[in-house]
């Protein structure tokens, strides 16, 4: 969540009777920012750690997928299913390059992309993945415009924040809505979030029905581990990693939690000049 502070449109030159008194909040903006820096050095060892033991472990298990298919006669009923095991470990191989690169700050490979089919795509990997008592829907604008983006990290959004809805169900009745669409930014809306431009954006919003997060907790939302939503369950690492990749495609995310309401997730995308587009496209 990106913060602003407000400067007078018509300052006063100083003088010895104006002179502005001393900004009391600095210290504590840097003492935040000095917090924030070491726990993203930490969260970033983490990280590095995982994703090297993981690799290792993904690693043997795409090896005996594929030395099990090799040994398998053609028509065997188990075929299907190592099939299943062998792409959800290349899966898990192209998440741990997206986690080594997030460590790394690499702003990953953007090009002109329409979201409908990457979201399309997320879905169709989440939905058999969630609990039963789970209804997970897409209502999706097929006209929205293109914009700059990783596909594969805009996949791990999605799939982070239906994960993180899901587990915040814990078993519960309850559904998820993923949503895309165009929309118009206007001043009041921007004014409410700062960082948020005014103009046309695509909306990508992801709502559930589930627990709400406790009070006082959304401006700590994005810290990692820093959540617990009334449940008890805590969003760890996820909403710390999927705020970095909206805001390394230049995007704004916002956050509604509310008791009876559940939460909604709204990431806002920039849609790219015409020069910037067609720069895009024909790299």
């Amino acid at each position: 969540m990106r913060h602003s502070f407000p400067f007078e449109k018509n300052p006063v030159k100083p003088s010895s009777q104006n002179l502005p008194p001393p900004d009391s909040a600095a210290p504590r903006r840097r003492e935040l920012q000095t917090q924030q820096a070491r726990t993203f050095k930490s969260v970033n060892a983490l990280a590095a750690g995982i994703a090297h033991d993981f690799s290792n472990a993904v690693a043997g298990l795409l090896g005996s997928a594929e030395a099990l298919k090799m040994d398998a006669p053609p028509a065997t009923p188990a075929n299907p299913n190592l099939d299943r095991i062998f792409t959800t470990g290349m899966r898990l191989r192209h998440m741990i390059q997206q986690l080594r690169n997030f460590c790394q700050r690499q702003p990953g490979n953007r090009t002109l992309l329409l979201l409908p089919p990457v979201i399309k795509a997320s879905v169709k990997f989440i939905r058999p993945r969630l609990p039963a008592t789970v209804k997970l829907g897409c209502r999706l604008e097929t006209k929205c415009p293109a914009i700059l983006a990783d596909a594969a990290q805009l996949q791990q959004v999605v799939t982070s924040l239906c994960t993180n809805a899901a587990q915040a169900l814990a078993g519960q009745t309850g559904r998820i809505e993923v949503r895309l669409e165009t929309c118009a930014v206007d001043a009041d809306l921007a004014a409410a979030n700062p960082g948020l431009p005014t103009g046309r954006q695509v909306r990508l919003s992801i709502r559930d029905n589930g627990p709400h997060f406790h009070t006082g907790m959304l401006p700590r939302i994005f810290e990692p581990f820093a959540c617990k939503l009334t449940n008890g369950y805590n969003s760890g690492l996820e909403l710390f990693a999927v705020r970095e990749i909206v805001h390394a495609h230049e995007g704004t995310i916002t956050v509604d939690s509310a008791p009876g309401a559940g939460t909604v997730f709204k990431i806002y995308f920039p849609i790219p000049a015409n020069d910037d587009a067609e720069a895009a496209a024909s790299k």
